[in-house]
């Protein structure tokens, strides 16, 4: 963990099992059980946020998706339309 100043609590209860675990984990890391925790949360929250942060498409959708940018259709009445508007408003 880096030298930050540590202000914030994180209190939680698990199973004697879990703690057990949790605790032969980090002896076997040379880590604090807060340090290991907090690794281990912080390790997991990064990815749960890389995930949902990530746009991921299939090939059928990727290439669908390059299609559309390569052969751009030409834009509908309504498409003009909204332009026309937005160009209005923007002065």
């Amino acid at each position: 963990m880096s030298a930050e100043l540590k202000k914030e609590r994180l209190d939680l209860r698990l199973p004697p099992a879990a703690k057990s675990q949790v605790e032969k984990a980090a002896e076997l890391q040379g880590r604090t059980v807060s340090d290991f925790v907090v690794a281990a949360a912080l390790s997991q929250a990064s990815q749960v946020i890389e995930q949902q942060m990530v746009l991921r498409l299939c090939l059928e959708d990727s290439m669908a998706l390059a299609e559309a940018f390569i052969n751009e259709p030409a834009p509908n009445k309504k498409a003009i339309e909204a332009a026309r508007r937005y160009r209005k408003k923007l002065g």
